[in-house]
């Protein structure tokens, strides 16, 4: 029988939905490939996992996935479980700022988008930037369209900032999100409000994260405006028409962000499945390629890589300057404590967490009250909510902050609450018995690091690959986007890149 045959390695959330594509694709009369997904791990999802905890599946991982772009939602659609879909009960955020009587909470000024400030009355009113940021973030309504900042770039040359025509422009590197946010707004706005706020989702430094792939938005908002703020108000989402407000940023499900995981798992027809199958080398000795897992090899037509950048690397000796370039892409090592503490041990929360700016020290990154952002997860859910235990979770680990690493996990508790009991509202975490359970999830180099130029990179990687392999993709969150929506948009279009590639060569005889 001629057919031809696909592996796609890796089962995270991209390449599930890769898997997921070939098998169900949108031409009722395309003829499908075999496919076979391999994963090194003994489970498929990647970093969502859904656990239990007192009794409530609760994320070890990612806990929620943005609304404001439509391929998690369209997918959940197709997979029939947008119904069971739900958004946080509560939002806003605080941020944990050193003051003269030690750490205390600030909120974040309302009215951000993409975590930048669009309006200077919050900016005004928050305790976050004192007179003189305020007054700096102010200039970005009168500095000129050519306002340029200067900065000596990590190989010693001058790089230039200037907003014009096609909004920020870097000679001779690439723009980091802290440049841009700190020549149109100073240096209060992007260390107090944008850092912890951007820097937490990707565990990243804002002054080593690369405008143009993780934040494009800032890119488009100096395309509309000379002011950033005003720029960033004029992509503001309209008001809903009946007057609710705007609608959720953020989704999950009642069971958890693995609830997505089971439902495409359960969609992946006629898959051949290998898991706990680590994948050793990808070569093309004759016109197929060879998948070598050590203990089978596998002919494919062609191959689809969803799995992290370094070991993506390592599995292609044919192909060294992909490979080469490949490894250039850094990772941070990060870790989620979870806790379940007496209601009576913090101040009952009215917002969805907090995050922790760089100058504190802390190993804490962010915090977030999970039993109030999602009312599911709260223990004891059957008795009155004053006896109710509160769930926590506590995010550590930055971009070339790695000392969580090198505790255990009742040493990296302790830290925790330590850190965490030095704030009045959660004072008495301390207290013998606050808290009840704990856990500690760790995610050793799972979140890759956008370094500015990062979108040239990853056009360095595709060239090469199309040269020395081609008929092998890369996809995931190391490349055009973080984030569950992303990894979901960029695992359809690899599905699309191989489709294309099998019609371009001859089905052969596979066993």
């Amino acid at each position: 029988m001629t057919t031809q045959r696909v592996v796609v390695v890796g089962g995270g959330i991209a390449g599930l939905t890769a898997a997921y594509r070939l098998l169900h694709p949108a031409d009722a009369a395309a003829e499908v490939p075999r496919v076979v997904l391999i994963d090194s791990a003994e489970r498929l999802g990647g970093k969502i996992l859904s656990t239990p905890f007192e009794g409530r599946l609760v994320d070890e991982g990612a806990d929620a996935f943005l609304l404001r772009v439509p391929w998690a939602i369209e997918l959940c659609d197709e997979l029939g479980i947008s119904a069971e879909r739900i958004s946080p009960a509560v939002g806003g955020a605080s941020v944990v700022r050193v003051s003269s009587r030690g750490q205390r909470l600030a909120p974040l000024p309302d009215g951000l988008i993409g975590g930048v400030p669009t309006r200077l009355g919050p900016l005004v009113r928050s305790p976050l930037l004192g007179p003189l940021g305020t007054l700096r973030a102010a200039a970005d309504y009168v500095l000129p369209r050519r306002f340029t900042e200067r900065r000596r770039g990590p190989n010693g040359t001058d790089i230039m900032i200037e907003g014009r025509r096609r909004a920020v422009s870097v000679r001779p590197g690439a723009a980091s999100v802290g440049d841009i946010v700190r020549a149109r707004l100073g240096e209060a706005v992007a260390s107090q409000v944008v850092d912890p706020l951007l820097g937490s989702i990707s565990a990243g430094d804002i002054n080593r994260i690369d405008a143009a792939t993780s934040a494009p938005i800032l890119g488009q908002a100096l395309e509309r405006s000379r002011s950033l703020m005003r720029g960033l108000r004029r992509m503001q989402p309209a008001p809903a028409a009946d007057g609710s407000g705007p609608p959720p940023i953020f989704g999950s499900f009642e069971g958890g962000m693995g609830r997505l995981i089971q439902a495409l798992t359960e969609r992946l027809d006629g898959c051949v499945l290998r898991l706990g199958t680590p994948v050793e080398a990808i070569r093309r000795p004759s016109t197929r390629f060879a998948v070598d897992t050590g203990s089978e090899v596998l002919d494919a037509d062609a191959v689809i890589i969803a799995a992290p950048a370094y070991a993506a690397a390592q599995m292609l000796p044919a192909a060294p300057h992909a490979a080469a370039a490949l490894g250039l892409i850094k990772y941070a090592s990060v870790a989620v404590v979870t806790l379940s503490v007496r209601a009576d041990a913090i101040e009952a929360p009215h917002e969805a967490g907090f995050l922790v700016t760089r100058n504190t020290g802390w190993l804490t990154t962010a915090c977030s009250y999970g039993s109030a952002k999602w009312p599911n997860w709260a223990a004891g859910g059957d008795q009155p909510d004053d006896s109710r235990n509160v769930i926590l979770r506590v995010s550590v680990g930055r971009d070339d902050d790695d000392r969580h690493t090198r505790l255990d996990d009742a040493e990296l508790r302790d830290t925790v609450l330590g850190e965490l009991s030095s704030l009045p509202p959660l004072r008495r975490l301390s207290d013998p018995g606050a808290v009840a359970e704990w856990r500690v999830s760790r995610w050793p180099q799972s979140l890759p690091q956008y370094r500015p130029g990062h979108g040239q990179l990853v056009d360095r990687i595709s060239e090469a690959l199309a040269r020395e392999m081609p008929g092998v993709f890369v996809t995931g969150a190391a490349y055009r986007g973080l984030g569950i929506p992303a990894c979901i948009r960029q695992g359809n279009e690899a599905a699309a890149a191989v489709v294309q590639h099998l019609a371009s060569v001859p089905a052969s005889s596979s066993p």
